[in-house]
């Protein structure tokens, strides 16, 4: 684990991830990074586009920044702009969908260190931002 510090991180330090069909996620900032207990970042989901359905090993709170999203958990989708926050607590099935004509901007935090994603598909469980961790992960 990385000693806690304060820091700055510029935009040139902040690495982006490509996870498929157009979906990109940065990540801020984490235990590796920041010795942090929470993982925080944003991710770009393009027109049309959706992350496929998924749950986490911690909780997690994503704010819209820009664009007309949907969230879906417990069966149903619901609207969610600018500034609205979803809440899904740990082990909450639970995707995203760009339903406007803009990308969808999201700023997420997870309440841990270290995060897995678990596609509900497949039962494939991903280390977050690792080598698996698709926006549509291959069936």
């Amino acid at each position: 684990m990385v000693e806690k510090q304060a820091m700055v991180r510029t935009l040139a330090a902040i690495d982006q991830f490509d996870r498929g069909n157009g979906v990109v996620t940065r990540l801020f900032c984490n235990e590796a990074i920041c010795g942090a207990q929470v993982t925080t970042g944003t991710t770009s989901l393009p027109i049309g586009k959706s992350v496929a359905m998924h749950h986490h090993n911690c909780d997690e709170q994503i704010v819209i920044l820009s664009g007309k999203a949907e969230t879906e958990f417990e069966g149903q989708r619901r609207a969610v702009g600018p500034m609205e926050v979803v809440f899904i607590p740990a082990g909450q099935v639970h995707c995203f969908h760009n339903v406007g004509t803009d990308p969808v901007e999201m700023l997420f935090i997870y309440d841990a260190g270290e995060v897995t994603r678990t596609f509900a598909a497949t039962g494939e469980t991903v280390v977050h931002l690792g080598a698996g961790d698709r926006a549509q992960p291959a069936l």
